[in-house]
């Protein structure tokens, strides 16, 4: 901006700088003292009023100090007084989220899910898909489902949503989520499970090692040996060996018959020729006379093969005894 001005009876215009223009116009010229002063007063008004806008010059006077360059401001308080950037005419530009706070929440929601198991809305960097099916779960979700179903001596675990065919939750991805006990465990009952018919276990529970059949071993052989605790066991029956008893003679018997003292008991049964009576299952032994034996319960059966008779009956259907 410049103005000049004379004391004298000079005829001098009095030029100011317009910012709407390139150029320069003119307020007005005077020759009087008088009026050039009130044209000053006007130019120091316009002056200040543009100054309150404008930047920070370097030549600013020290009553008004110019606050330090660079983006953050230390308030009174120590707080950061950044401002967002103002437009050619001085007005604060607002951002996107100021300007429309819709987007804000969209995006909020788009970086969120709902689990199907526990319903709750948790973050995509919690997110499990499942192989094969690409069914969405939470991850504390699936590390409890999979942790039950490893409980369950389960090998292949299914989808988690029960109505989902082809889902598959896999070992790797449910690292970090499962304890290491559990995927140790898992891997183990893989590995039976890919074993099928050719393993079993040693029958003894003091041992319960695991053991796979050898593919050339015979079909109809019976007595083992646990290579582990060295104990013989029935490889037919898969229970600890069962001296004297054939295994079919075994496999009729109950599950309260099957105890070491009973296959004792059977075993000294088939050495002495007992029989058992058809309704109590009581041994009985025969001195002399014929075949038809009473029990003590009443029953009257062959003492040959155990078939229930008539008691005014002395011949057995059943063996032509």
């Amino acid at each position: 901006m410049e103005a000049t001005a004379t004391a004298d009876d000079t005829d001098f215009p009095v030029y100011i700088s317009d910012e709407e223009e390139d150029g320069l116009s003119i307020l007005g010229a005077s020759y009087n003292a008088e009026e050039i002063q009130i044209q000053e007063a006007i130019l120091l008004s316009i002056d200040s009023s543009r100054a309150a806008t404008a930047a920070p010059s370097s030549s600013s006077s020290a009553s008004s100090p110019v606050p330090p360059a660079g983006p953050d401001v230390a308030g009174p308080s120590g707080e950061s007084t950044e401002e967002s950037p103002r437009d050619r005419k001085g007005k604060r530009q607002l951002s996107s989220e100021e300007d429309d706070p819709s987007e804000s929440r969209k995006r909020r929601k788009r970086s969120r899910f709902r689990c199907a198991i526990c319903m709750e809305k948790v973050q995509l960097s919690e997110q499990f898909l499942v192989s094969h099916c690409q069914h969405a779960f939470c991850r504390g979700c699936v590390g409890r489902y999979v942790a039950g179903k490893v409980g369950e001596n389960a090998g292949s675990i299914p989808c988690p949503d029960p109505e989902c065919a082809e889902g598959l939750v896999e070992m790797e991805p449910c690292r970090g989520i499962v304890p290491p006990e559990l995927l140790d465990r898992w891997s183990v009952t893989l590995c039976e499970s890919a074993l099928g018919n050719e393993k079993y276990y040693c029958p003894f529970k003091d041992c319960s090692a695991l053991l796979i059949k050898d593919r050339d071993e015979p079909v109809k052989i019976r007595d083992t040996e646990c290579p582990h605790c060295h104990r013989m066991f029935c490889a037919r029956c898969r229970v600890p060996w069962h001296d004297g008893i054939k295994c079919k003679e075994f496999r009729k018997l109950g599950d309260d018959e099957k105890g070491e003292v009973d296959l004792k008991l059977k075993k000294l049964a088939n050495k002495k020729k007992w029989q058992r009576c058809p309704s109590c299952q009581m041994y009985v032994s025969r001195v002399d006379g014929c075949l038809l034996m009473q029990c003590r319960c009443k029953q009257y059966f062959c003492y040959h093969c155990a078939a229930p008779m008539r008691k005014d009956l002395h011949y057995c259907k059943n063996c032509n005894h």
